[in-house]
């Protein structure tokens, strides 16, 4: 570069410079008014109660009749479950006494699937139970019944709750049969898909 261009080139960048800071700022793009600003959708209402109550885990007590044809007597029972993921089917171990054959009371493991009887969009859910049980002194058992599931709404971010009512059978198929009917009630910590 010859030395003579550098004065050219130094009167081209200072004259550029005063052009620029001689001209009116452009404006700043106002900010839109809260009331222009477009609204986040709303969030919808929480569905985890309603959604198909497979995923539980709670306990449930009961009282009801154990009748055979050598007796009947009244009788109570309590146990607590989960699910197993990930199949939908909850397990149960609990205790019933007294019962009307073979022993006082009896220990006793459920494995049950529950079967939906309305939309599953309903907040209270009618369902039908059907599984197995084995009670450990008086023998396996078929059992079978109705349930009602219905949500508790806590706040925000806590897990969903439900109590369920149950009125259910356990079938004893031993020699002699025996009925065990219940009508139970339960608090699920957890009852949602």
């Amino acid at each position: 570069m010859k030395i003579y261009l550098i004065p050219v080139l130094l009167l081209s960048i200072g004259a550029t410079l005063a052009d620029a800071q001689n001209r009116p700022a452009e404006p700043l793009p106002e900010a839109p008014l809260p009331s222009q600003r477009t609204a986040l959708p709303a969030p919808k209402p929480s569905t985890i109660y309603n959604e198909s109550y497979v995923v539980r885990a709670g306990y449930m007590c009961g009282a009801g009749a154990s009748t055979s044809p050598v007796a009947t007597k009244p009788t109570t029972g309590c146990g607590v479950g989960f699910t197993f993921i990930p199949l939908p089917i909850f397990t149960e171990i609990g205790i019933m006494a007294p019962q009307a054959n073979r022993s006082y009371f009896t220990g006793y493991v459920s494995v049950d699937g529950s079967i939906p009887l309305a939309s599953m969009k309903l907040a209270y859910l009618p369902m039908a139970i059907v599984g197995y049980s084995r009670l450990f002194e008086t023998g396996h058992a078929f059992d079978y019944g109705l349930a009602l599931a219905m949500p508790h709404k806590g706040k925000p971010g806590d897990y969903p709750t439900s109590l369920r009512l149950e009125l259910r059978d356990y079938w004893t198929f031993a020699n002699p049969t025996q009925h065990n009917v219940m009508l139970r009630l339960g608090w699920m910590s957890v009852e949602t898909d």
